[in-house]
């Protein structure tokens, strides 16, 4: 009885104010048109984000920073100064914003903040690592000059030489060091030493595809880390 005299005092309230004046009647029209707005505007930018996150995963593995041995103090170093802070920073900025366009539909606000904002991340991410192959066709029209717009991104970035990390093919091989060549066409002497730690599958050899970590020389680097990998 209570709860009904509640409900019948809110809405003679709310008949109140609308015949005052004091709220006013929106179409349905608006609504609509609000609703495809907003639906509109959070696809477009969910697709901006994918891209961004999908780039930056490229854009670690096209120039070595995916392979550094991170888990050691110095790795962990050259790792945090060797991202693309500008990349990450844009990609929370329009997480942020997507997030809050997320929630003014109800399926979202219900749910706590936490939970809508984890489930965004992993929804781009897992669609970030998806996407991120087809970026190296994006890159390779990039360096053959085919990439018009985006064809600037691609090389700034793709193409960066990063302080003691090397992504390269062997073109020349020896016991104590090897020549390879980058993506610049840029070649690099290789010096192995006893503590230099080896990753490959079935020993190294000319044409392979590797990664190298370690102190840059004036005639080459000092290798701590030689990885092969596949592309």
């Amino acid at each position: 009885m209570k709860e009904q005299h509640t409900s019948q005092h809110i809405k003679e309230k709310v008949l109140e104010a609308i015949r005052g004046g004091k709220v006013e009647m929106r179409p349905r029209w608006r609504f609509v048109f609000e609703a495809v707005l907003l639906g509109t505007g959070a696809m477009l930018l969910g697709l901006v984000l994918l891209y961004l996150v999908s780039f930056i995963l490229f854009m670690l593995r096209q120039t070595g920073i995916w392979f550094i041995p991170w888990l050691d103090s110095r790795g962990i170093v050259v790792f945090l100064q060797s991202l693309p802070w500008v990349l990450i920073i844009l990609s929370v900025i329009f997480l942020i914003v997507l997030e809050v366009l997320v929630r003014r539909y109800s399926f979202a606000h219900r749910k706590p903040l936490l939970y809508s904002m984890l489930a965004l991340l992993c929804i781009i991410t897992i669609g970030g690592v998806a996407v991120a192959p087809w970026h190296g066709d994006l890159f390779d029209s990039a360096r053959e000059d085919k990439l018009p717009i985006l064809g600037g991104l691609y090389r700034n970035f793709g193409l960066e030489r990063l302080e003691g990390i090397r992504k390269g093919r062997i073109t020349e091989f020896s016991v104590d060091n090897f020549v390879m060549e980058d993506l610049r066409g840029i070649t690099s002497t290789i010096f192995v030493t006893p503590s230099t730690h080896l990753v490959s599958r079935g020993g190294f050899k000319k044409g392979d595809m590797v990664v190298v970590f370690g102190d840059e020389m004036d005639n080459g680097i000092e290798a701590d880390t030689v990885q092969e990998i596949t592309k």
